[in-house]
């Protein structure tokens, strides 16, 4: 029995140390994450095990509870859907007050979840405050301006705004679910910075169509770090969002790791669902938190328009149409969404285990429709019942 501990230990060793060598340790890593914890894939919670660094909040004003609050409940069908797809957390906003809330299994007011790709808002967003500062010129200027290293050839140049809209030109398959697949590389590499300037490669041009590209929005996270200086992506993240929203807890970034702490830019934000939907307000309610500017108009504009040949997809952030008007929506793995819908002054937000799959990636999630509709019938119950008092 030793003899054959001995001889399986010393393969184990032998096979790292091969992976370690080829640099392809993230495998090992990734395996740590998931399967040895009891998961298939990625999940909300693997932030516990993983490098992390805080954005540290500064309190304001509490949530207000509209008068109403809770009064209708939720329907039966969005209550089988909650179930059948593992939701911790639901919330409806109308006018910047909470109108319904409703927390699942583990979930709670305060219990902080993974948003994964939801945290690609607020690296656009970043990317405007750090024109508004004057830290880039424009979101018209080459990537390679920012990263002298950036050699990658393709006819016309890749722009920070190309990165930030979804239409790079930059190979990238996020459905890959290979272990060797660059998914599998970007969500547990321990240096990102490397991976955004040897790892992607062309096989288009930019601004020919929308491609949904994670690494592209690393590379963003690339760009902000040389642009910030001595300055974290996270502080920054708590000077420009957090902090002005008066987000009540601490928010963190998953990082690549101990050693080179790069946050992940494409997808390492942990939140509450209460304070997610703090900028899911400010999109629906033309740039304000509670009377105070978050973006100014021209922010806004450039959030909001859809570039290119694009049809789901603007500025850091989807969109779509509900009854011919105009919603926008952040969205992440596993069914993190905040949707913010203009017209109604209407914020949607929901966590969760699992989501309703796409037809394809460049389609609206279909699951928000279905939020959407839920959130209007409970919005017209309320008028109904203040209207009978």
């Amino acid at each position: 029995m030793k003899k054959v501990f001995i001889i399986v230990s010393s393969v184990f060793l032998l096979a790292g140390a091969l992976l370690v060598a080829a640099d392809m340790d993230y495998l090992l890593r990734g395996v740590r994450t998931t399967y040895l914890r009891g998961q298939t894939g990625v999940g909300i919670y693997d932030f516990t095990v993983q490098a992390t660094r805080t954005v540290s909040a500064r309190p304001g004003d509490q949530w207000l509870l509209h008068p109403q609050y809770n009064k209708i409940p939720l329907s039966g069908t969005i209550l089988d859907m909650h179930e059948q797809l593992k939701t911790t957390a639901f919330i409806i906003a109308k006018d910047g007050k909470i109108l319904s809330e409703s927390y699942f299994n583990e979930g709670s007011p305060d219990r902080v979840s993974g948003v994964w790709s939801v945290s690609k808002t607020y690296t656009a967003l970043m990317i405007l405050k750090a024109v508004e500062d004057g830290l880039i010129k424009s979101i018209d200027d080459p990537v390679s301006l920012y990263l002298p290293e950036w050699n990658i050839n393709q006819e016309n140049t890749l722009t920070i705004r190309h990165l930030c809209s979804m239409s790079t030109g930059l190979f990238w398959d996020e459905m890959d679910q290979t272990p060797l697949s660059l998914i599998a590389k970007l969500n547990f590499y321990d240096n990102l910075e490397k991976f955004t300037i040897n790892d992607l490669y062309a096989v288009g041009e930019p601004g020919e169509k929308q491609h949904y590209d994670s690494g592209g929005m690393q590379l963003l996270g690339t760009l902000l770090n040389r642009v910030l200086g001595d300055k974290s992506i996270s502080q920054y993240m708590a000077e420009k969002f957090w902090q002005p929203l008066g987000a009540q807890n601490d928010a963190l970034y998953i990082l690549d790791s101990s050693k080179h702490r790069n946050e992940k830019t494409y997808g390492g934000l942990v939140a509450t669902a209460r304070d997610i939907s703090r900028l899911g307000m400010v999109i629906a309610n033309d740039g304000y938190w509670d009377g105070t500017p978050i973006l100014n108009s021209a922010q806004m504009k450039i959030l909001k328009t859809i570039p290119y040949n694009n049809k789901t997809y603007a500025f850091g952030i989807w969109t779509g149409l509900y009854m011919g008007e105009r919603f926008y929506y952040q969205s992440g793995h596993s069914g993190q969404f905040c949707i913010s819908f203009p017209a109604h002054k209407l914020v949607i937000t929901r966590f969760g285990h699992k989501k309703i799959e796409k037809p394809h990636l460049e389609a609206v999630s279909p699951d928000v429709p279905i939020y959407i509709e839920e959130a209007l019938r409970i919005v017209n119950e309320t008028e109904k019942l203040h209207n009978l008092n």
